[in-house]
This record gives structure tokens, C-alpha cells and sequence, in this order.
């Protein structure tokens, strides 16, 4: 068993008598204790206040930075809308003046044209990478500028793109397939499903004429029907739409195909 004690011993330069004191263990450790915690703490909360005026420093230039995103956020959103009620415009007027109108830009406003310009023809959206024997979805199906794009935000879902152009404008496939829907929908009034393999399909809506049937095997920059104003319509304009295993996908990543 320990002893319960510990003696110091002091011995003078002198000849004197050395001195000893005895203190007990745990007088001794508390001592011990004491002095080590007076020798960390002011180390301690140096570098902690240190440390609390960099995050304060931080704090308020985060604060200045969220403030000035809040407001440029406010300013995009606005930037957009009005975006949008242009083309929503621009959409209506082409409808009641009749133009073939081409689309100049892509669906965010970027300047990327995916359709040629060719005078006096009307050849749709097929400045085309793949072969006509493709069943991936390539470029867009008809002359027209994009007035609506696709989104899945709640109170805002479009499951497509939506192609304004003048009733009568040619509609072209996008891919090789089989024609598997071919009639009205309360919706998309003269519409058509092309299957165009296993996992791809794609939606052509609000025509004013089919000209392929059901069942009919179709080539990639094939006329299948006349754009129109059917179904739950506004305004002369194609919907397109693509569905991968029967979901509904962005189809601008098709408008461009990449290998």
C-alpha cells in the first residue's frame, strides 16, 4: 500500500538545518491540478477568443453576401418572368400574323441555334447527327421558337417543350419507331405516341392533322402530322414531349445528340 504522504525537503546554501514539510497525497495532486489548469486557461481562452472573432468576422461578411444573393435573386426571377411574357407574346403574335418563324435560340436564352435557317423551305428541325434509322430522339420536330420549357416544379410542371409556329407547319419524327397512340386527347387534341425502342418514347400534341396511323413504322425526319390548336391550347403551337421508361425527360439534352 502507498504512503498517504510526501515530504519536500528544502536544503539552504548554508550549513543550516534542511527543512522538511510533509503534505498529503491528495493535497499534493490537488496542487498539482490547480497549477496546470492556471497555466492552460489563459492559453485556452486566448485562442478561443482569437478563434471567436474570426467566426464573427465571418458571420457578418456571410451575412452581407446572403443579403446581396437574396437581392440578385429577386432581380433574376424578375429578369425571367419577363422573359417568358415576351416569348409568350412573341408566341401569339407569329400565331395570328401566320409566320414560319425559326428558333433562334435554345431554351434558357444561352444563343445555341439548333435549327438551320433554309429560304423558302420548311424542313422542320432536322440538322440532324444520326441516321434516319435512329431511335434516339434527335433535334425538334418542327420549325418554331420555344415558348415554354420543360419543368417539374410543383404549381409549374411541363412535361415538355412547347414549339410555337402557324397551324399547318409541318411536324417531323424525331427518331425511328412505331406509331403506338394515334387520335384525340382532352389535353393534347390530336396527338400521337411513337415507340421508338424499349425505353424511349416520344409525344407529339395539340395537332390539327395525323398523317401516319397506329401500328405505322416510321423513319427519323418522316412528316407525320400538321401543326395545330387542339386540346387545352391558347395559342397555334406543337407540344413535344420524351419518355424514358415512361417517364417524362428534359428533351433539350436531345436536341443536340452527342455519342
Amino acid at each position: 500500500m502507498g504512503s498517504k504522504y510526501i515530504t519536500f525537503m528544502i536544503v539552504p546554501d548554508d550549513e543550516a538545518e534542511p527543512k522538511r514539510y510533509r503534505v498529503p497525497v491528495w493535497l499534493y495532486r490537488t496542487f498539482l491540478v490547480l497549477a496546470i489548469l492556471v497555466i492552460i486557461a489563459p492559453v485556452a481562452y486566448i485562442a478561443t477568443y482569437y478563434e471567436l472573432i474570426g467566426r464573427a468576422a465571418d458571420a457578418g461578411r456571410l451575412t452581407e453576401e446572403n443579403e446581396s444573393l437574396r437581392k440578385y435573386q429577386y432581380k433574376v426571377q424578375i429578369l425571367e418572368q419577363s422573359l417568358l411574357d415576351t416569348r409568350q407574346l412573341m408566341a401569339e403574335i407569329a400565331g395570328m400574323a401566320g409566320l414560319d418563324s425559326v428558333l433562334l435560340a435554345d431554351l434558357y436564352g444561352e444563343g445555341d441555334s439548333f435549327l438551320e435557317t433554309h429560304t423558302g423551305t420548311r424542313p422542320g428541325s432536322l440538322s440532324r447527327t444520326l441516321p434516319a434509322s435512329s431511335p434516339i430522339p434527335d433535334g425538334l420536330p418542327a420549325t418554331g421558337w420555344i415558348t415554354r420549357g420543360f419543368s417539374e416544379i410543383p404549381g409549374k410542371v411541363h412535361l415538355g417543350v412547347d414549339l410555337a409556329m402557324a397551324i399547318g407547319t409541318p411536324v417531323y419524327s424525331t427518331a425511328y419507331g412505331v406509331v403506338t397512340y394515334a387520335g384525340t386527347d382532352k389535353e393534347y387534341g390530336y396527338m400521337m405516341v411513337v415507340k421508338n425502342n424499349d425505353t424511349i418514347e416520344t409525344v407529339y400534341g395539340h395537332n390539327s392533322q395525323l398523317t401516319v396511323r397506329v401500328g405505322d413504322t416510321i423513319l427519323a425526319g418522316q412528316q407525320i402530322a400538321l401543326s395545330g390548336n387542339t386540346g387545352n391550347s391558347s395559342a397555334p403551337h406543337l407540344h413535344y414531349e420524351i419518355r424514358v421508361n415512361g417517364e417524362a425527360v428534359n428533351p433539350i439534352k436531345y436536341f443536340i445528340y452527342e455519342n
